[in-house]
C-alpha cells in the first residue's frame, strides 16, 4: 500500500499550469474527438497481464467517416478493419480465416465513449504530470472509480494532439490488469485509403462466420435483468446459432463507458454438464452458474465482485 501511494503521489509531482484551469472533463471530451478525427499511423504494444503483442494501427477520416485497419505483428496473424460503425475481425485458425462482422466495438487508442457524461457520476477524474510517450509529450489522466465495481485508468494524452498515446488499467489490489502504449506514431494527412484492405494469405481459407442472426437491442425477451451493477448500460445484443443445432445462444453486453461486460444465456443439451463457479482468464474475469435448463455466464475485464453481480442478475 505505502509503495502505491509512493507511485500515485509521483504521478502528480508536475502538474501541468496549461491544464490546471480547465475542466478536466473537458479535456477528455477533447481526446475522445480528437480520436475519430486524427489521421496516423504508428504501432502500440499491447499487454493483457504476461501476453503482450504489437499492433500496427492506421487511422483516416473520409467524408465524415471512420476507416481503421489493425495488424497484429506477433504470434498468430489477425487483423481488423473498421468502416464507420461495422468491424470486420480476420481470425487465423490453421488453415482457415474465420471473417466476423460485428458492431463498433472501442479499441485503443478510442477507448473514450461519445458521452463522458456517462463516467461523471461513478468516476473522479484528475490531472498529473507530463511525460514522453513514444517521443511526444503527453498528459496524465487519471480516472479513479468511486466504488468496486469498477477499475482504476490512467490514460497519457498527446500535449498537441489530446490523442491517448498510453492506456493502463489497474484493479483494487495493485495489479495491472492491461495497457496498452504506442512505441512509434505519426499524424498524417494522405486521404488515399488503398491501405484499406486485408492482407490476403491465398493458402488459406476464408469463411465468413453466419452464425449471428441477429443484433441490436432485443425487446422480446423470455428473461428479466435484476440488481444490474450501478452504472453499467446494455449497448448491444446479439443472437447466435449454435453450430449443428438448431438452438441460439444469445449475449448480452455491458458498459460503464470504459468497461465492458458480456452475459451470455445458452440453452443446455441433454448429457451436457454446466459450468457453474468462477475462474480468471489473463485479462477477464469468468462467472458461471446454471438455471432453468441455461447456462448463464458473465465474462469482462472488471471486479470479480462485478462479474459475479452480472451473472445473478439473470432471471426466468
Amino acid at each position: 500500500m505505502i509503495y502505491r501511494l509512493v507511485f500515485i503521489f509521483s504521478l502528480f509531482l508536475s502538474i501541468n499550469p496549461s491544464y490546471s484551469s480547465e475542466d478536466p472533463w473537458i479535456i477528455i471530451n477533447k481526446a475522445a474527438k480528437a480520436t475519430k478525427f486524427l489521421d496516423y499511423k504508428g504501432v502500440f504494444h499491447s499487454q493483457h497481464l504476461k501476453e503482450i503483442k504489437s499492433i500496427e494501427i492506421t487511422h483516416a477520416t473520409n467524408n465524415n467517416q471512420e476507416f481503421i485497419r489493425m495488424n497484429v505483428l506477433d504470434g498468430v496473424p489477425g487483423e481488423v478493419l473498421l468502416q464507420g460503425k461495422t468491424i470486420y475481425v480476420y481470425n487465423t485458425i490453421e488453415n482457415d480465416v474465420i471473417i466476423q462482422k460485428r458492431k463498433q466495438q472501442r479499441l485503443f487508442p478510442a477507448i473514450f465513449p461519445n458521452n463522458i457524461e456517462i463516467l461523471k457520476n461513478f468516476y473522479r477524474l484528475n490531472i498529473g504530470k507530463t511525460e514522453r510517450i513514444a517521443g511526444r509529450l503527453a498528459q496524465l489522466v487519471v480516472l479513479t472509480p468511486i466504488d468496486d465495481f469498477r477499475y482504476f485508468h490512467y490514460f497519457w494524452l498527446d500535449k498537441k494532439t489530446l490523442l491517448p498515446l498510453k492506456m493502463v488499467v489497474i484493479d483494487q489490489s495493485e495489479n495491472i490488469i492491461e495497457q496498452a502504449s504506442f512505441t512509434k506514431i505519426d499524424m498524417t494527412k494522405d486521404k488515399n485509403l488503398d491501405w484499406f484492405k486485408p492482407d490476403v494469405d491465398p493458402s488459406k481459407n476464408y469463411i465468413f462466420d453466419d452464425k449471428i442472426v441477429g443484433q441490436g437491442i432485443a425487446k422480446k425477451r423470455f428473461w428479466n435483468l435484476k440488481n444490474v451493477p450501478p452504472g453499467y448500460k446494455e449497448v448491444d445484443f446479439i443472437s447466435k446459432r449454435i453450430s449443428g443445432l438448431n438452438i441460439l445462444s444469445h449475449q448480452l453486453v455491458f458498459s460503464d463507458g470504459l468497461s465492458y461486460v458480456s452475459l451470455f444465456i445458452k440453452p443446455i443439451s441433454r448429457g451436457q454438464k454446466p459450468k457453474i463457479g468462477q475462474v480468471n482468464l489473463g485479462v477477464n474475469n469468468i462467472c458461471a452458474r446454471y438455471q432453468n435448463g441455461y447456462q448463464i455466464m458473465a465474462v469482462g475485464s472488471v471486479p470479480l465482485i462485478t462479474c459475479n453481480k452480472f451473472s445473478e442478475s439473470i432471471e426466468f
